[in-house]
């Protein structure tokens, strides 16, 4: 039986490599896969155990329960969701939206612009989140489905990434124990699929909501099975439907023909190595030029499995200069350059150790590089390991210390470091404010007109004029090279091939959990 919704998602895509053909997959022992004795059902791989739907744990699967204000199409455009249309002001800042009046709780109480407002409130109340701590100025309701946002900060993307809770269950309780709340083990939400159950540690269910706007899921039930880090060998025996997979098990996976792969791309967040600009070793901007020149960083992202055309970058720029491919072209990759540079700033291996020397001193540093935990977490060491053998090619030593996280922000943020790998959000000028990026006294870069660049980003709504602010920040950045953008955060996940519709994001955004009232199951 074939059960298809009314609209689907375009066809998923796959990286490079990652196609299987008809042919294979027509090979496969059907009978013995278990995932076709689950009729209308889909089992999601989660790496985690302890999760519930809290803004605090801001997990995929939030997106079934509650809706979003809207949300984007495979081109990167805006389309409506809990939003039916919407406007803003000419400075960008102040957004209204009308909202559907068909959506209701899954208690029947009607949604809201209070649910809206109270849920914007909430968020700055508490603070300590992603949408809080000033990332809204003020929320006004005009009347039961109209309100208007005054952002505090620009550039929140509150449109797409932030969901709304029911105001008439929460409005009691106590805003400063928000993750305490026994709400988020029962939520009632107002999205495609109804909370049926929480088993700690074990999974989490979900049934399809009869009343959803858009009618009935086509998926009757979705099960979030906390895998606890065995999500591939989950997947692999047939016990879940999708799991992400981290870049190492892609061969593995992309060889059953049971599976395909898709991928989500925020190439606004990546890996980068900061250097100590104020570092003997890296005090001269070129130095830190030919250190990247050394590394083939398109190399690097075939070593990680990444999609062919995830770009190389050297600094930041707005969504929409990514998506008119606007992009200035990065650094290129060129050791003979590289050792040319270092030639003649003095650096020679004089004794014939591998190693430059100048004055007596040799090119040898330490780099501190995060330890990670689960499959899927980012390959910080593999990368690290690449540059580092790179950086060996044209007679620099670096040496990787591996420290927790926590202990490699507070060296990062001491300044105590003379080169560190690290995540970063390279869009976000908030983000870049807080490593205090072009201050000397952390990555021991000084640049003023940099630092004026990100304040005004923080102050600017109108889209032209973020595109010129960040135009130049990129500009500054690829000159001065305080830090060397290795690759841009990309996930992956493997899903059965009875489950259709998927796509791969234009950016982040799982392909799974985000658009699960789109998808299909083929069940023959």
């Amino acid at each position: 039986m074939t059960r298809r919704p009314r609209m689907a998602f375009a066809r998923g895509l796959t990286p490079l490599g990652m196609t299987l053909s008809a042919g294979l997959w027509s090979c496969t022992s059907l009978e013995k896969d278990p995932a076709l004795d689950r009729p209308s059902t889909v089992i999601v791989s989660s790496c985690c155990g302890d999760e519930v739907l809290s803004p605090v744990h801001d997990m995929g699967a939030k997106f079934l329960v509650f809706l979003s204000l809207m949300t984007v199409d495979q081109h990167g455009e805006l389309q409506g969701r809990l939003a039916r249309s919407w406007a803003h002001s000419p400075d960008y800042r102040e957004w209204t939206y009308h909202l559907r009046t068909d959506v209701r709780w899954h208690d029947g109480t009607p949604v809201t612009a209070h649910d809206v407002a109270f849920t914007i409130d909430l968020m700055e109340s508490f603070g300590d989140l992603d949408y809080g701590g000033g990332a809204f100025e003020r929320a006004t309701v005009h009347d039961d489905s109209t309100i208007t946002i005054r952002l505090g900060h620009a550039r929140t993307l509150h449109q797409i990434w932030m969901v709304f809770y029911p105001k008439h269950l929460l409005a009691g309780l106590d805003p400063e124990r928000l993750g305490e709340w026994d709400f988020w083990r029962h939520p009632v939400g107002n999205g495609p699929y109804r909370f049926v159950r929480l088993e700690p540690e074990t999974m989490m269910e979900f049934a399809a909501n009869p009343d959803f706007y858009d009618g009935k899921p086509s998926i009757d039930r979705v099960i979030l099975r906390f895998s606890l880090g065995a999500g591939i060998t989950e997947l692999l025996s047939g016990h879940v439907d999708a799991a992400e997979v981290p870049p190492v098990s892609l061969p593995v996976v992309t060889r059953d023909p049971r599976f395909q792969v898709y991928f989500e791309t925020n190439p606004y967040s990546g890996l980068a190595i900061y250097w100590k600009s104020d570092h003997p070793l890296f005090q001269d901007a070129q130095i830190r030029q030919a250190l990247t020149q050394a590394i083939d960083r398109r190399l690097l992202h075939r070593l990680l499995n990444l999609p062919e055309d995830v770009p190389i970058f050297d600094g930041p720029f707005t969504p929409d200069q990514l998506r008119r491919g606007e992009l200035l072209d990065a650094v290129a990759y060129d050791p003979e350059v590289a050792r040319s540079v270092l030639e003649s700033a003095g650096w020679s291996d004089s004794d014939g150790d591998g190693i430059r020397e100048r004055d007596g001193r040799p090119f040898r540093f330490t780099a501190f590089v995060r330890t990670v935990s689960g499959e899927n977490s980012p390959s910080n060491l593999t990368s690290a390991t690449f540059v580092q053998s790179e950086l060996q090619k044209i007679g620099v030593r670096m040496d990787l210390e591996p420290l927790d996280p926590t202990v490699v922000w507070q060296r990062l943020h001491d300044g105590d470091f003379e080169a560190v790998f690290y995540w970063t959000r390279f869009w976000e000028a908030t983000w870049l404010q807080r490593f205090r990026l072009g201050h000397a006294e952390i990555l021991g870069y000084d640049n003023r007109r940099l630092v004026d660049l990100l304040d005004q980003a923080t102050e600017t709504w109108i889209p032209q004029e973020q595109d010129r602010i960040y135009r130049e920040l990129a500009e500054i950045l690829q000159r001065d090279l305080p830090f060397t953008v290795l690759h841009p955060w990309v996930g992956f996940m493997a899903a059965h091939r009875r489950l259709r519709g998927l796509r791969s994001p234009p950016w982040g955004g799982d392909p799974v959990m985000r658009h699960m009232d789109q998808l299909w199951l083929e069940e023959n």
